[in-house]
């Protein structure tokens, strides 16, 4: 049995890690705590499934270096070394005051949430309203319900904006009285492309497949086909994966004019790069109540996960 997890190359993460060294960047951005000009960034590597790293590199650099030529000297922003940070950094860093805005994921949000200005939260535009998991099963296979699916091979498509999944298959599995995906699943592997999760199920040589929606809905768009064959087992709500906050207390003409830059995104050449970096037309405000529903489902899966949960409970 193999549980669900994204791995990746020895070089992808000794070059991460390079940028990321915290000997490098606490000398760096703690050289001026009381700087209210100074608006200090990173983002998760925890939101890097499925990205090019030179490529988001280069647009986030690119953005910064934009923003910071537009504000003639009033406030600045500043990356730190390499601009992706592990996890646990920037937990550390975010508590600690040293970044003041950052990309994180919901589960990284729910962590730092006592720390995060609850009016500035920024989605890509098609996250706004949230987005659906799907799980696909063939219409001729033995599979039409959850429950036939123990055992089964389930592909996911490896992109960040799945980096919920093994949340959402969890708390799925308890409210149907299943185990948890690792004892119920026969395997759970990635996959690059929508193509490759999709056909070997189509083809019957995989038990379902598990993507995005409107991913599934471009498939469909390209290949009508794979709507006639495949149906929706099980789809998620509504939820939101990955958002861009601001700490409390941070600049305050910093933040604003850091989000008009963000919010303006297609009216720049560096910002469109950013935007098909996330494969958006745009970026949008909304209040952090947006991802109410998305943390119930973290708390969730997180008390399902905990040591004397009763999630052990169901078939084995």
């Amino acid at each position: 049995m193999k549980h669900f997890g994204y791995q990746m190359s020895r070089r992808r993460c000794l070059a991460l890690l390079a940028g990321a060294s915290a000997a490098s960047l606490v000398p760096k951005l703690c050289r001026a705590e009381n700087d209210r000009n100074i608006l200090r960034l990173a983002i998760s590597t925890d939101t890097l499934p499925g990205v090019n790293i030179d490529d988001a590199r280069a647009a986030y650099l690119a953005l910064i270096n934009q923003y910071n030529q537009g504000q003639g000297g009033k406030v600045s922003a500043e990356v730190v070394p390499g601009v992706f940070i592990t996890s646990a950094e920037i937990m550390r860093y975010v508590r600690q005051g040293i970044v003041e805005s950052f990309g994180v994921t919901t589960v990284e949000y729910k962590k730092l949430i006592d720390f995060i200005d609850p009016e500035t939260l920024v989605l890509q535009d098609y996250l706004a309203d949230g987005i659906e998991y799907v799980l696909l099963a063939h219409r001729n296979s033995s599979y039409k319900q959850l429950a036939d699916l123990q055992g089964a091979q389930i592909l996911a498509h490896h992109h960040r904006d799945m980096v919920l999944m093994p949340a959402w298959l969890q708390t799925m599995l308890a409210a149907n009285n299943l185990p948890q995906p690792e004892r119920f699943f026969g395997e759970i592997q990635p996959r690059e492309s929508i193509i490759q999760v999709v056909t070997p199920v189509f083809f019957r040589h995989a038990g379902a497949a598990c993507l995005v929606r409107r991913s599934w809905e471009m498939a469909v768009e390209l290949n009508p086909q794979l709507g006639r064959d495949l149906f929706i087992l099980k789809a998620s709500p509504r939820i939101i994966p990955i958002a861009i906050g601001f700490r409390h207390g941070c600049s305050v003409i910093g933040r604003k004019l850091l989000l008009d830059s963000m919010l303006n995104l297609a009216n720049t050449t560096a910002g469109q790069q950013m935007a098909a970096l996330y494969q958006c037309n745009k970026f949008v405000q909304r209040p952090a109540s947006v991802m109410k529903g998305t943390l119930e489902m973290i708390g969730q899966s997180e008390r399902l996960s905990a040591p004397h949960s009763d999630s052990r409970r169901g078939h084995s």
